[in-house]
C-alpha cells in the first residue's frame, strides 16, 4: 500500500511537472522576447526557494480552508467522499510537489528548444509559410524530447523521495493513508527493538530510487549514443 501512494504521488506530480515545464519552457524558447525573459526570472525565484518551507505554508495555509470547504459541501450534500480526508492530503501534495518540481523540466525544454528552432528543417518549414504553433509542435517539440523522457524517468525517483522525505515530517500524506515516509517515522520509534520496521520501507525506497536511476541512464545510452564515446 505505502507503494501504491508513492507511485500514484510521483506519476502524478511528475505529469503536472512535466506539463508545465514543457508549455512554459516550448513558448519561451521559440518564441523568445519577454515571455523568455519572465518564464526564466520566474523559474530562479522558484528554483531559489526552500523546498520544504514552501511545502510547509501550502500546506498550512491551504489545509484548514480545503478541510472547512469539504465539510460545508458534506453537510449540503451528505456524499461521503466530502469527507475523505485523502482528497486533501493528495491534492496538497501533487500542488506542492508541482509547483517546486516543474522548472527544471522548463529550462530543460527552453535550451533544447533553442537548439531544435535554428536546425535546417525548422528554416525549410518557415520558408514553405506554415504557422509558428504548426512548426513547434509538429518539428520542434519532437525533436527535443529525448532529453525530457530521460530527466523525467529520474524525475520518478526524485519525486518518490520527495514525498517520503515531505510524509516523515507531517507535511505530506498524512495516517491513516500508508506511506513509505509514515512507515518511515513510525519505524524510527521503536527500532531499538523492531529494527526491520525502519529498514524494509527504507531499503524498498532506495531499491526503487535506485532502479529509476538506472532507467534514466539506460535511457540516456539509447537516445544519446554519441555520448557513450
Amino acid at each position: 500500500y505505502g507503494a501504491r501512494t508513492a507511485f500514484m504521488v510521483a506519476v502524478g506530480v511528475t505529469f503536472i511537472a512535466v506539463l508545465i515545464g514543457v508549455v512554459l519552457g516550448a513558448i519561451a524558447g521559440f518564441y523568445g522576447g519577454w515571455f523568455d525573459r519572465f518564464v526564466m526570472w520566474f523559474t530562479d525565484i522558484t528554483m531559489s526557494v526552500p523546498q520544504l518551507l514552501l511545502v510547509v505554508v501550502i500546506n498550512a495555509s491551504l489545509k484548514q480552508p480545503i478541510s472547512q470547504w469539504m465539510e460545508a459541501r458534506y453537510l449540503e450534500t451528505f456524499n461521503p467522499i466530502y469527507r475523505n480526508t485523502q482528497i486533501i492530503d493528495f491534492v496538497l501534495v501533487f500542488g506542492a510537489m508541482a509547483l517546486i518540481t516543474w522548472p527544471p523540466y522548463a529550462r530543460l525544454v527552453r535550451a533544447q528548444v533553442l537548439s531544435v528552432r535554428r536546425r535546417p528543417y525548422v528554416t525549410a518549414a518557415r520558408a514553405m509559410g506554415l504557422t509558428n504553433r504548426l512548426i513547434l509542435t509538429r518539428y520542434v517539440l519532437p525533436n527535443a524530447m529525448g532529453p525530457l523522457i530521460v530527466a523525467v524517468s529520474a524525475g520518478l525517483g526524485t519525486a518518490m523521495v520527495l514525498e517520503s522525505a515531505f510524509s516523515f515530517l507531517g507535511v505530506g500524506v498524512t495516517p491513516p493513508t500508508p506511506s513509505w515516509g509514515n512507515m518511515i517515522s513510525d519505524g524510527l520509534r521503536v527500532w531499538t527493538n523492531y529494527p526491520h520496521l525502519l529498514a524494509a520501507p527504507a531499503a524498498v525506497l532506495a531499491v526503487v530510487t535506485v532502479a529509476f536511476n538506472f532507467l534514466g541512464d539506460g535511457l540516456n545510452d539509447a537516445l544519446n549514443p554519441k555520448g557513450q564515446k
